[in-house]
């Protein structure tokens, strides 16, 4: 059922309990996981050297968070992915399910006030209505 599954994920507390879950539904269908961090650029960035940079700044926490998401898919027996890249959470989350086939998009709730959902909107709302697979939000 669900065989590919993408779990968002930046290491934070939300993320790590949506790639929990990502990881045991993996481990009881058999499936696979890519842990997909994207770094959002700057507002004004130029093209080349900034977003380079966005990326570049962004490694070394995240490879802290990628060692802690290899040690819990080693634990429960299950292939995980590692990739980040730069772009806008949720489009570069529905772009990637839809042009790599995955059967799950898996997200942790990051808890934005109402008045914050109305400015900004949220990743896992965007992911929910634009995704091409089904889509699990984890509290």
């Amino acid at each position: 059922m669900f065989r590919r599954i993408l779990v968002g994920y930046d290491g934070s507390e939300p993320a790590k309990k949506a790639l929990i879950a990502a990881l045991e539904l993996a481990q009881a269908f058999r499936g696979e996981v890519l842990a997909l961090a994207v770094v959002r650029p700057p507002e004004f960035a130029e093209l080349g050297i900034e977003l380079e940079g966005v990326l570049e700044e962004a490694k070394g926490p995240l490879a802290e968070a990628f060692r802690f998401a290899q040690r819990e898919a080693a634990r429960r027996g299950v292939v995980l992915r590692t990739r980040s890249q730069v772009g806008h959470p949720a489009e570069t989350l529905v772009r990637v399910a839809e042009e790599e086939g995955f059967d799950l998009i898996v997200l942790g709730r990051r808890g934005l006030t109402p008045v914050q959902r109305w400015m900004l909107g949220s990743v896992s709302e965007r992911v929910l209505r634009y995704a091409p697979c089904a889509v699990m939000v984890v509290h």
